[in-house]
């Protein structure tokens, strides 16, 4: 298999982000933030364009490189969504957590299932798995209106946190969602018991219980050694990266939902630390945004399967759109009656539409190709990550804006 120098990759990778870097502020505030353009960068430097870098001249099975590349970095961002959310978060949350978690994911999957099943022509398990795979919010791809000064300025701070809780709570869980259709894709004589014990009892459970217990050390080790100044800084930056390499590299050794286990022990180990500053975190979550989270789109950009898409047909981009669109609207819009008290009609319309897919998708589709053998998964799946990061970035700015007038109008 052909393999490429090192050297190039480097420069390439590390270019874009560094041109990225530079009018990071004007491009999210003209709604071409990072995702956007990253993954632009790769088409542009694949195959499909200027063709000076392939995904197989990394020397590795593409899906295998971009299912842990993919799974390093949900890991990374989930990490940093986790220690986002102030003290007190999650009790004073909880009803927003419970429903969008137990009732909303569940609606999600219904929908986006109902639509790809009735109009995609795929097979009903093919679209029971593609269904999980756009489920879950990526925390990649709403880092725009989370973060930043843009973020700061026209969103209020409830609803970006409850978008963060939400984008790390689901994508751990996602797992449980995409293992039911592929278990019954591959064995489905023993699904049911393995979707029970294996799956929930000892993935799921497993990674949260594990997820907590570590979290929960890690940060009393961390004040420990903070209050008796064993520690050069106290930035968390230093903290943030091993932190979740160390929690998904243990998980997936003890056999648990690793992706879950990060979040989990990143949400603990926020609780339990020191409370730090909105600009503190903004600046980790800014140096983190560039130089872990932006690469995974330049490496899909070169693996995007063009000559697949083509075959399609032009109505299949609108059926994946409109499930990747409305299996979130439907669900926010049935969840109404329990949010009135969190958020008002536009936070709700704006939490309804920004639902982008991302990372964990692309981390869960090539974990169910892989599993099912199925190359329909990843076909389907990366064209509705594509549409979602383009349509989901390039609204980012009128719909914060948009948002920030509504609010204004109504506090005035």
């Amino acid at each position: 298999m052909p393999t490429i120098d090192i050297n190039l990759i480097l420069a390439l990778f590390a270019g874009v982000i560094l041109l990225l870097s530079l009018a990071s502020s004007v491009l999210q505030r003209i709604s071409l933030p990072g995702p956007v353009l990253a993954l632009a960068s790769g088409v542009l430097l694949g195959p499909a364009a200027l063709g000076i870098i392939r995904i197989e001249d990394f020397g590795l099975p593409a899906g295998d490189l971009l299912e842990q590349t993919a799974r390093v970095t949900l890991a990374v961002g989930l990490a940093g969504v986790a220690l986002r959310l102030p003290h007190g978060y999650w009790r004073r949350s909880r009803r927003w957590v419970i429903s969008v978690i137990a009732l909303g994911m569940v609606a999600m999957f219904a929908v986006a299932t109902g639509i790809l099943w009735a109009l995609l022509g795929v097979p009903f398990l093919v679209a029971l798995t593609l269904g999980a795979v756009i489920t879950p919010t990526d925390p990649v791809v709403t880092t725009p209106i989370v973060t930043g000064s843009l973020a700061k300025e026209k969103v209020p701070a409830g609803v970006r946190y409850d978008i963060s809780s939400e984008s790390g709570l689901n994508d751990g869980l996602g797992y449980l969602f995409v293992l039911l259709p592929v278990l019954l894709l591959t064995s489905p004589a023993t699904a049911a018991r393995e979707l029970l014990t294996t799956v929930l009892l000892r993935e799921v459970l497993g990674a949260a219980l594990f997820g907590a217990v570590l979290g929960f050390v890690l940060g009393k080790l961390f004040v420990l050694a903070k209050d008796r100044g064993l520690m050069e800084e106290s930035s968390y930056l230093g903290f943030l990266v091993p932190f979740s390499l160390l929690v998904l590299g243990a998980g997936k050794l003890l056999g648990t939902d690793a992706v879950l286990a990060v979040f989990v022990a990143a949400a603990v180990f926020g609780q339990v630390i020191p409370q730090q500053d909105e600009n503190e975190e903004d600046s980790i979550e800014d140096a983190v945004n560039r130089f872990f989270l932006l690469p995974i789109f330049i490496l899909l950009g070169l693996a995007l399967p063009w000559e697949e898409w083509s075959a399609l047909g032009l109505g299949v981009p609108v059926v994946l759109l409109a499930a990747v669109l409305l299996r979130r609207a439907v669900a926010l819009a049935l969840l109404r009656p329990f949010l009135r008290r969190i958020h008002d009609v536009p936070q709700t319309v704006f939490l309804g539409w920004f639902g982008p897919v991302g990372v964990s998708a692309l981390f869960y589709a090539t974990l169910a190709e892989r599993m099912t053998g199925n190359q329909d998964i990843f076909i389907y799946s990366t064209l509705a990550i594509t549409l979602s990061v383009i349509v989901h970035g390039i609204s980012t700015a009128p719909f914060s804006a948009w948002l920030h007038r509504r609010e204004a109008a109504r506090s005035s």
